[in-house]
């Protein structure tokens, strides 16, 4: 799209605008995203690279707490459990117990609650009370929970009881509690942390968790594929020679057990939209919580009080993880930490995310709902890093806020020279030579220099900017010719351009009724002079405004639809007819062009129409007739810039029809854009080209 009018008020507008600035090229602008985005309610985004949203309570974090380990197994078990049929109890330092019965309370849908070994311990109880199971299952021998726990549980459910002679053993009859299974977990039986971050995929999955020593395993009968947890030191070289003498082995190791549990996840292609956070140092919040993390298809990881250490965070931003769930109190995650990841989440690569706008909030659908904007931000600004609006590109920041019921995007903070990249192929063929590319260049520049800091429309109402859609050639043109722009008595110009003019370039004054000594009229032979006709007919004219032009990259011929008179309907219900509500065009008698600018256009034009009315009352006038008189660059944005193509034309009076014939497309000021493909083509320097559109004006840096 072109520069192909200003108003008078636009044009005032940019009087003020372009004014002396010193501004550095490297400083940035921003753009509101309309042209291609249009006016919607929803549309896709998405992203490649790294980019986050960002905000306050963007993402969704939850925290599961309580004064100590049977509160905080309680509030877990209340978040995932109302009434179910079984309870699994187990000693509050049994640590390899509740991993091992882990997949087991999965696959009877049961909540892990804690007891002291001598007693049932009474916030436990209580918690049982309320949840009033059929069944408890008790994990470990009298030693891990004594008899008169037992004796104290049976009143609130049939107690059955898991036990063995150590806790290889005990893993290994919760094992066959579970029936048949394809695969195993195997895992150290001396350092929980490894296994706990394993116990959502084994749980998920139906695969128990079997214990071994270090350098010894257990007496087990293997499934075909088997999959080890933690590295050499945690489980031998010898075990896993012993394992591979029946079944398949992989092994997910790491440096630490935040490491570990974070290999986990990738390395068992475990989704992490939604991740578990337990501490690492903390064992009892970690067991129950996995649990939680299973039924709710989501894996655990490990973390710090501060920190998510950098094996998750790198999860985290390649998964695009937008919900976080916490367990234990501050002191297991810190509330700094907390509010950290509340404030941002990670688009995941290539993935589409629909955003919504409702009651004046936007959404990401299936994630979140924020309030009346949201950012999304790149973690650099690079050109790796791309975010596409509506299946558009672009580079750097982009924030969306509700603007008259739609979601207005706006790319916040261009580098300025960037910003030109995404001008110069919108505004003219990237494949056009490499000087008119330049001059096309300079011209956008200082067009928009003075607009640095500012934030500027992506439409013809400004200049036409399409993101990151660079080419090869309209890049270098910019990068050719960096920082240069246009002055007059060191003042920056304005610089306006256009598509064609006809043949002759058009004095400001005559379009903006202001003089400048650098936009003058003359003669353009370069200028291709492409040709246009547009038919009025005389009769039933809302419904029969047709046009033709030549084909080229600018044009596009104007269909025949009622609603390209509207211009001149408004016109008439504004300026004649006030009192009426309505009006239908009948016929045109006349139209007749008249007097002639200094760039060869004609000044005037003159319709006879005849219409009917509806008043605001509800009655008709028929047959109603005005004379009416524009000026030319009125008559022309009234029609329609797109089908009255410029002001350089004439009309002829034929039967049925009016027919307008004419030269060029645009305002004609300032430079032709089809005018400067010709004098590159013909061996012209931007510099020159420049220096015959705008005479007068010095070629400088700004």
């Amino acid at each position: 799209m072109k520069k192909l009018s200003l108003t008078f008020t636009t044009f005032i507008l940019l009087l003020l605008v372009f004014m002396p600035n010193d501004a550095a090229a490297a400083s940035s602008i921003s753009v509101k995203l309309s042209n291609y985005v249009g006016n919607k309610n929803n549309f896709n985004i998405s992203s490649s690279g790294l980019y986050k949203v960002t905000g306050t309570n963007v993402s969704s974090v939850a925290r599961y707490d309580g004064k100590n380990r049977y509160e905080v197994a309680n509030s877990i078990a209340s978040a995932g459990w109302k009434n179910p049929s079984t309870i699994v109890i187990v000693n509050r330092d049994a640590f390899a117990d509740a991993i091992s019965a882990t997949p087991l309370a999965y696959k009877l849908n049961a909540p892990i609650l804690y007891t002291n070994a001598e007693k049932l311990t009474k916030t436990t109880e209580k918690q049982i009370k309320k949840m009033n199971p059929d069944n408890i299952l008790i994990i470990g021998g009298t030693t891990s929970v004594s008899s008169a726990t037992e004796k104290a549980l049976k009143k609130y459910g049939k107690i059955k009881r898991i036990s063995g002679k150590s806790r290889y053993a005990v893993s290994q009859n919760i094992a066959k509690e579970m029936g048949n299974y394809s695969e195993a977990i195997v895992a150290t039986g001396s350092i929980f942390t490894d296994s706990a971050s394993v116990t959502p995929y084994a749980a998920r999955n139906g695969y128990p968790i079997l214990l071994t020593k270090k350098d010894s395993l257990p007496t087990y009968k293997l499934p075909k594929k088997v999959v080890i947890i933690g590295g050499e030191k945690s489980v031998s070289k010898k075990v896993e020679s012993q394992i591979k003498k029946t079944s398949t082995v992989k092994r997910i190791g790491g440096a630490n057990r935040y490491e570990v549990s974070a290999n986990i996840v990738t390395g068992l292609n475990m989704n992490a939209n939604k991740l578990y956070l337990a501490n690492g140092s903390i064992f009892t919040d970690a067991i129950t919580f996995s649990l939680l993390a299973a039924k709710n298809n989501s894996p655990m990881v490990l973390v710090k009080e501060n920190s998510l250490t950098s094996p998750v965070t790198s999860i985290v931003k390649k998964q695009g993880t937008y919900s976080f769930q916490l367990s234990g109190g501050v002191k297991s995650i810190s509330a700094s930490l907390q509010s950290k990841l509340s404030k941002e989440f990670y688009l995941k690569n290539n993935k589409d995310y629909q955003l919504n706008v409702s009651n004046g909030k936007i959404s990401i659908k299936g994630i979140k709902t924020f309030g009346s904007s949201v950012r999304v931000v790149p973690e650099k600004y690079s050109t790796t890093n791309v975010i596409r609006v509506a299946g558009k590109a672009y580079l750097g920041n982009m924030n969306f806020a509700v603007e008259s019921g739609y979601i207005r995007p706006t790319n916040e903070n261009i580098p300025f020279e960037d910003y030109l990249k995404g001008v110069v192929p919108n505004e003219m063929p990237a494949s056009w030579h490499v000087e008119a590319l330049k001059a096309q260049a300079v011209a956008a520049r200082t067009y928009s220099v003075s607009s640095i800091g500012k934030v500027v429309p992506d439409t013809t109402a400004f200049q036409v900017y399409g993101g990151y859609n660079w080419s090869t050639n309209s890049t270098k043109a910019v990068d050719a010719t960096k920082g240069k722009v246009l002055k007059y008595n060191n003042s920056l110009i304005s610089a306006t351009y256009y598509s064609s003019n006809g043949g002759y370039t058009e004095a400001s004054e005559e379009v903006w009724s202001s003089a400048f000594p650098y936009l003058v009229a003359k003669a353009d032979t370069k200028d291709p002079k492409n040709a246009w006709t547009l038919k009025l007919s005389k009769t039933q004219l809302s419904t029969s405004l047709s046009a033709s032009s030549p084909a080229s990259w600018w044009s596009k011929t104007a269909e025949t639809n009622a609603s390209q008179l509207n211009g001149l309907k408004n016109w008439i219900l504004k300026n004649k007819e006030t009192s009426a509500s309505e009006i239908k065009i009948a016929n045109i008698s006349s139209v007749t062009f008249s007097g002639k600018t200094k760039g060869q256009r004609a000044k005037t034009a003159s319709l006879k129409v005849s219409y009917h009315l509806k008043n605001k009352t509800g009655s008709y006038s028929m047959n109603k007739s005005a004379t009416l008189s524009f000026k030319m660059t009125e008559f022309r944005s009234i029609l329609g810039a797109t089908n009255l193509k410029s002001t350089y034309a004439s009309v002829k009076n034929n039967t049925n029809d009016f027919t307008i014939t004419g030269k060029g497309y645009g305002h004609g000021v300032g430079m032709s854009q089809y005018g400067a493909k010709m004098r590159a083509e013909s061996g012209s320097t931007y510099s020159s080209i420049l220096s015959f559109y705008y005479p007068g004006a010095k070629l400088t840096t700004n």
